[in-house]
This record gives C-alpha cells, structure tokens and sequence, in this order.
C-alpha cells in the first residue's frame, strides 16, 4: 500500500544537489551505455544489467551491513522487481535508439508519472506543470514522426520503460517498505532479489550464445566500458533513491529533463546513428524548451515553499 512520504524540512540546496547528483550520474551511466551498445557492438542488456547488480550487491552489503529478513525481502521484492524490469528496459531502448530520440521519448515519463500520482496518490499538478509536459510531450512527438532511425523495438521499450520508471519512482518515495532501511541498504536488498530474475531471464534468451561470438573481450575500450558502466548502474541507482526521497517523483523526472537537454546536444554527434532532418530537430527542440520551462517553474516553487 503506498503512503504520501513526508518531505518537508528539506532545504533548496539540499533538493539542489540530490537532483545534480542523480542527473549527472544519469548522463554518465546512459553515455557509457550507449558507447557499449553502438560503439563496441556490446547489445546484451540483460547481461549489462546482471553485471551491475552483481558488482551492487556486495558494495551495498559491505557498506549498509543490512539486517537480513525474510520479511523486509518480501516487503522489498515488487520494487525490487519494478526495479529491474525497469533497468532492462532501459538498456533495450538506449541500444535501439539514437540518443537525441531516446531523450525525447524518455520525457513521456513526466505523463506516466502525472497519471500515476493521481490514480494511485489523488494528487492534483497546477496548469502551467500540465503546459510544460503539454509542450515537453508535443516536441517528442513531433520528433517521433519524423525520426529517419526509426525502431518499433526501441520505441515500445522506451515506452514501456517510461510507465516502469514513474511507478518505480513513486515506489520509492511513498511504498512503506522502503521506510526502515537505509538508502544503501535497501539497494542491497534489491541487487540480491534481482539477480534471480536476472539469471533465469539470461538463461531464456539467446544471449549466452550470442555473447560466446562476441569478438571485443580483449578490447581495451570495451574493458573500460564494462567496468565504468557497471561502477556508475550503482551510482545512477544510489542517486535515484537519494533524489526521490529527498525531493519527489517529479522532481526526479525533472532533473532527468534537465540532463536530457545536453544529452540530447552532445548524443547528436557522439555516437554517429542520429540523422538530421529539419521537423524532427525542430520536436527535440520543443520538447527542450518544455523541460526547462518545468525545471524552471519547479525550482521557483520549491524556493518560494522554503522561504514562505
């Protein structure tokens, strides 16, 4: 059962730097990603996401040192399952997609998460949220419609990776499971529920097979790829929990479309699968313009909150 979490006490620069810390962490994690998939042809998400959990789980327990029970694993487990749903799809649809389409996608979480809150926390967003996301969400489409790379694959991940990721969110904020453990230790207990999944999922595909004709083990930049991507899916993982709950699920999407504004800049050129056409640069601008305004407007109300 989800509960409205109590976070007020918080101050602006506290909220600041939990949102600077998950988007930066954010914008490495998914470039790393991104340099595996397309630059070294490394596209085996759920052995990319089994790999993270696996270097998570010991770091966590040695740092946290959780009590482990039965009862908090029960507790944890549907997060923990959203969770790497989540995580997977992710990776499905940044190997699919060229970066500037994925960010835009991406920004149809703030819908998911909007349409969530309501359902499942009655709770109700002012017009000029709703005109931000109106303008965020019209951009994306626009880009969309005119994306030259276009990958049914990638798209209904994306897709499906936004809807995971709002309601991960707002597990992670409200779920009362999540209450008695420390930002560390409930990451523990996540990585270790996970990898269950992750290895009877690994075992069900083709990748095992497809992984042993993989040419690039030795490669030095691959190497560094895999051991930087799996270091920063715990920092990326840290920095989610640290930023919902120090702010809110939408703050958390909003630091996310703020770091989307230079992923999408810096992605357009660096991987080399983007192609330009005029309609569809003209979407991604407009779903920009979108995400500062909401950034913008969330960071005045959460001043004008502390200092009233």
């Amino acid at each position: 059962m989800l509960r409205p979490a109590d976070d007020s006490g918080k101050s602006v620069v506290q909220r600041v730097s939990a949102a600077g810390y998950y988007a930066g962490s954010s914008i490495l994690v998914q470039f790393m990603n991104k340099a595996l998939f397309t630059t070294f042809q490394f596209q085996f998400p759920i052995t990319v996401a089994l790999a993270q959990m696996l270097v998570m789980l010991p770091i966590c327990y040695l740092v946290a040192k959780p009590r482990l029970e039965w009862a908090t694993a029960k507790a944890v487990f549907p997060l923990a399952v959203v969770n790497i749903l989540n995580v997977v799809f992710g990776l499905v649809g940044t190997a699919d997609l060229n970066v500037p389409m994925f960010i835009a996608l991406r920004r149809f979480t703030l819908v998911c998460t909007i349409v969530l809150e309501r359902s499942l926390m009655h709770k109700q967003h002012d017009r000029a949220t709703i005109g931000a996301v109106v303008l965020m969400i019209g951009g994306a489409v626009v880009a969309a419609a005119t994306d030259l790379t276009f990958s049914l694959y990638g798209y209904v991940a994306v897709v499906i990776n936004n809807f995971l990721t709002a309601l991960y969110l707002i597990m992670v904020k409200n779920s009362p499971a999540t209450s008695g453990l420390t930002t560390t230790g409930l990451l523990g207990y996540n990585a270790a529920l996970s990898l269950p999944l992750l290895t009877a999922a690994l075992a069900l595909s083709n990748e095992p097979r497809q992984i042993s004709l993989y040419p690039g083990f030795r490669w030095r930049g691959y190497q560094v790829s895999m051991v930087l991507s799996c270091i920063l899916g715990l920092t990326v993982s840290h920095s989610t929990f640290v930023c919902t709950r120090i702010n809110d699920p939408i703050m958390t999407s909003t630091a996310g479309n703020l770091k989307n504004v230079i992923m999408t800049i810096v992605g357009a050129f660096a991987f080399g699968d983007f192609r330009f056409s005029v309609w569809n640069s003209v979407g991604l601008g407009m779903s920009m313009v979108g995400a500062i305004w909401y950034a913008a407007k969330s960071a005045m109300k959460v001043s004008q909150h502390e200092y009233c």
